[in-house]
């Protein structure tokens, strides 16, 4: 398996993916993963602009698998069997279509694997100061080679009003390499310190509508490309969305939206998620419908064990 292989490569030192055995967390101990490190400066730069690139998480043979399990669910999606939580062109213009799969991983056992990924999940960790992170949920966006559309400006925690507060990080992991031409994100630095400004986002006539300036603060779009089995942190309140594909490339990606234990349900929202929700309004937000990817006890315990 391809998992197996990556977690052999780690111990035996052989290059490829991040090898570092140990990373210094927030809290100033040092858990072992079989990970490369996410510094304080790179800490501190996610701190203040709300998103990173966090380098590569996945040798060629893992991507390959992930490209072929997300072919077999688009295949089977109207066969009698499991199905993702939602699978469907989120623009509803085919000419111009962009893929959603949300929760892949409940029937995928390699999309599973990948969201429990050790150097995704303690970067993940480290970035937002967590001591535990649960997948909220899984997020494939597939844009087609030549027609793939825009997914306009937006934060992502104004979309899920389940959710109390913006205590979540998404980790993107490419499955492509995806750049300018083939619609990599943009993203605006500093813009997760600014509150929920989904108002202002969707009254914005166009991608290329974004202006200089906003409340008085000068606004920078910043490009952000990112290689193929590389992974992509940003913040619950980033300002961020991704211009049309119109090269002759695919622009395959997953989005592993996870939530810190500060999450809270909130049942006056709704969402495609909600019903997989077990706990009462104003609890933290577990549950089997919640896989725990990450905990700082476990990674006590490994280190314990090293």
């Amino acid at each position: 398996m391809a998992g197996a292989r990556s977690s052999r490569l780690a111990r035996t030192g052989e290059r490829g993916v991040h090898q570092k055995r140990a990373a210094s967390i927030g809290n100033g101990r040092r858990w072992f993963y079989d990970a490369g490190m996410i510094t304080q400066e790179q800490v501190r730069g996610y701190q203040a602009k709300g998103f990173l690139n966090g380098g590569p998480v996945l040798n060629e043979a893992e991507v390959d698998e992930l490209r072929s399990e997300l072919e077999r669910v688009i295949a089977q999606r109207n066969e009698p069997v499991p199905q993702p939580v939602l699978l469907h062109n989120f623009t509803r213009n085919e000419a111009q279509p962009v893929w959603q799969i949300v929760n892949i991983s409940a029937v995928s056992e390699p999309f599973a694997r990948l969201v429990r990924h050790p150097v995704i999940t303690a970067a993940a960790a480290q970035l937002s100061g967590a001591r535990e992170l649960r997948l909220w949920h899984d997020q494939i966006q597939f844009k087609p080679a030549g027609k793939g559309g825009v997914n306009m400006w937006h934060q992502d925690w104004p979309y899920w009003p389940i959710l109390d507060a913006p205590h979540q990080i998404t980790a993107w992991v490419a499955l492509d390499d995806v750049d300018a031409e083939n619609g990599c994100m943009s993203m605006v630095p500093g813009s997760h310190l600014w509150g929920n400004q989904i108002g202002f986002l969707q009254g914005l006539s166009a991608f290329d509508a974004m202006p200089k300036q906003f409340e008085g603060r000068d606004l920078e779009v910043r490009l952000c490309p990112v290689k193929k089995g590389h992974v992509h942190f940003h913040h619950a309140l980033t300002w961020h969305g991704s211009h049309a594909n119109t090269s002759s490339r695919p622009r395959r990606a997953i989005a592993l939206h996870y939530m810190t234990e500060q999450t809270r349900y909130r049942a006056a929202g709704n969402h495609v998620m909600k019903p997989f929700v077990t706990v009462p309004d104003g609890a933290p937000l577990t549950g089997p419908g919640f896989a725990l990817a990450w905990s700082a006890a476990a990674a006590t315990t490994a280190l314990v064990n090293a």
